[in-house]
């Protein structure tokens, strides 16, 4: 899938804010390409920002913001939830 800089996107879900007329990240699934562990973050963990999140690996704590509208038109129609 998706391959950010720092980390491989396996999986995600997005979910639609009808208040807001947008979608966040629900759930993600990456791979870091520093040290290889697979991180998963699902919504009570993940840090929104505006327009995206970020993306943190649980064994060597690498970094990245991720835009939503980036992770949005990466996914196959498949992966809407």
């Amino acid at each position: 899938m998706t391959n950010t800089g720092a980390f491989q996107i396996l999986r995600f879900e997005m979910i639609r804010i009808p208040e807001a007329e947008d979608e966040v990240v629900d759930s993600i699934t990456a791979r870091c390409l520093r040290c290889g562990h697979v991180t998963t973050i699902t919504d009570g963990a993940i840090h929104h920002l505006t327009g995206g999140l970020v993306m943190q690996c649980e064994q060597c704590s690498n970094r990245q913001a991720l835009p939503n509208a980036g992770l949005s038109s990466a996914r196959p129609d498949a992966a809407r939830a």
